[in-house]
């Protein structure tokens, strides 16, 4: 849920100002949009339009005209995660938009060039108002130098067109550059890939989803009693593998697997040095020592910290750092939240099964270890709304919008940054909200409200309304 003034994504339109050739996007291509890309980026394809931004040409595009195109590229079965294209730069990577969860988004790019996929940011908002505004951010996935090369030698471009290297010529250390259209670059850099394509074949076993290269390296290592062995994390396309040997050494492997040629690409090592340790109230913990190298990504460092959980027979790893986040989902949904949390005790043989987004169901209370019962509310919350914000029509999209709304509890009742809130099954309220402003005991909350056909709001928070911690249906 996005809060915004005016414009959301201004510090984009501040750094790249739309170009003579944006306008306003149609009526209809925005309506056909609502409710499935976040509302700021409708705003900016209403306010000021598609077309190309700022000296560096980012350009904003029809995902109608691209779909086809990036559904090529990435082939998902069906039901899997959609992705909608929304940008392109000017070397032609494209931009493309996931809803992961009910609470998560990414935007994601795809490079036909190197073919190269990866996360940019976890929000839209972050990706255009920081990572294309901040120097920094900006310029690790748009080179500067080449980019001022490219306006030298060929000048601006023109809607649809991008920007092609001649690699080659690269290689030989000479730099030729044209304008191409941008549609015809990706398909026939496409179909050189689908030309050459391996005949892989959808993993079976956890051996099987390993790039071949390392199979042999993990081949030897087998799941013993405690804390040594095999641990497998899946989130999306992404996996993680991590093997704790008995000499107190660690291997971790990242890696991706793509939807429909089942490569094995991205991938990432990391080895060195484990400890255990035990904590007061009897909880294992693992530290891993890794050492972030160039071609990291920031949330490598993110499995330092583990604690481990036992259920039903398994071993689970789960991330120190998201235990919060662990206790919300747990709390609300009965669920374990983002996959990509928590690892579980695997063999090689063990059948490949990837991991739902959200998470699996949550087991018994009494098997999570003390870190993490002592966040969770076994009992959901009950929060008060005293205060409602008057409503602001122009942050609205289709009659649709939230407003801010005061509660009486805080940070040190209990409530966490972007806790989902729900009104009280069998309450007769539909209200859902999120935490948004921290303050220590009457924090904040965005709350949904729609209007009716004549204008006045039918389904919208009042003072007095309670929200809960948990979902509707939803039992722990």
């Amino acid at each position: 849920m996005s809060f915004f003034r005016r414009l959301a994504l201004h510090r984009f339109v501040q750094s790249h100002p739309p170009s003579r050739h944006v306008s306003p996007a149609p009526r209809d291509l925005v309506s056909a949009y609502s409710g499935i890309l976040p509302a700021s980026l409708l705003q900016l394809w209403r306010t000021k339009g598609l077309g190309l931004y700022g000296s560096l040409q980012l350009a904003l595009i029809d995902p109608g005209q691209w779909q086809a195109t990036l559904d090529r590229w990435i082939i998902s079965p069906p039901g899997s995660v959609r992705r909608i294209p929304i940008a392109l730069l000017p070397f032609g990577t494209l931009l493309y938009y996931r809803k992961l969860t009910a609470i998560d988004e990414d935007v994601a790019y795809i490079d036909p060039v190197s073919k190269q996929t990866g996360d940019l940011a976890w929000s839209l908002d972050d990706c255009f108002n920081k990572i294309l505004c901040e120097p920094a951010s900006l310029h690790s996935i748009v080179s500067p130098v080449l980019i001022r090369s490219a306006r030298e030698t060929c000048q601006t471009l023109e809607p649809g067109e991008v920007y092609e290297v001649e690699q080659v010529s690269l290689s030989m250390q000479m730099l030729r550059i044209e304008k191409v259209n941008a549609l015809e670059l990706h398909r026939r850099l496409r179909d050189a890939v689908e030309l050459h394509s391996s005949a892989a074949k959808r993993p079976a076993t956890v051996l099987d989803a390993l790039p071949d290269e390392y199979r042999s390296r993990f081949e030897e290592m087998v799941s013993e009693r405690d804390l040594v062995g095999l641990y497998l994390s899946s989130y999306l396309d992404w996996h993680r593998l991590l093997a704790l040997q008995s000499n107190g050494l660690y291997d971790l492997l990242l890696w991706e697997i793509q939807d429909k040629t089942f490569a094995r690409v991205n991938v990432r090592t990391y080895s060195g040095v484990y400890t255990t340790q035990r904590s007061s109230d009897g909880d294992d913990g693992v530290t891993l020592d890794i050492a972030l190298e160039h071609n990291s990504s920031g949330g490598d460092a993110d499995d330092d910290q583990l604690i481990a959980m036992y259920s039903n027979g398994t071993t689970f790893l789960l991330r120190a750092n998201e235990l919060e986040d662990m206790a919300t989902a747990i709390g609300g949904r009965n669920l374990m939240g983002r996959s990509e949390s928590y690892f579980r005790k695997v063999t090689l043989s063990d059948a490949f099964v990837e991991e739902q987004a959200d998470g699996r169901v949550a087991p018994p209370f009494d098997d999570f270890p003390k870190a993490l019962q002592a966040l969770i509310h076994v009992e959901p919350l009950r929060a008060t709304i005293t205060h409602v914000d008057i409503p602001n029509p122009d942050e609205e999209e289709e009659g649709e919008g939230a407003v801010m709304c005061t509660l009486d509890l805080g940070s040190e009742d209990g409530l966490r940054m972007n806790m989902p809130l729900y009104s009280p099954e069998h309450s007769g309220r539909n209200l859902e909200g999120w935490v948004w402003r921290m303050t220590p005991h009457a924090c904040g909350a965005g709350v949904s409200y729609r209007r009716g056909v004549d204008g006045t709001i039918e389904n919208g928070p009042k003072v007095g309304d309670v929200l809960v911690t948990r979902a509707p249906g939803w039992q722990t």
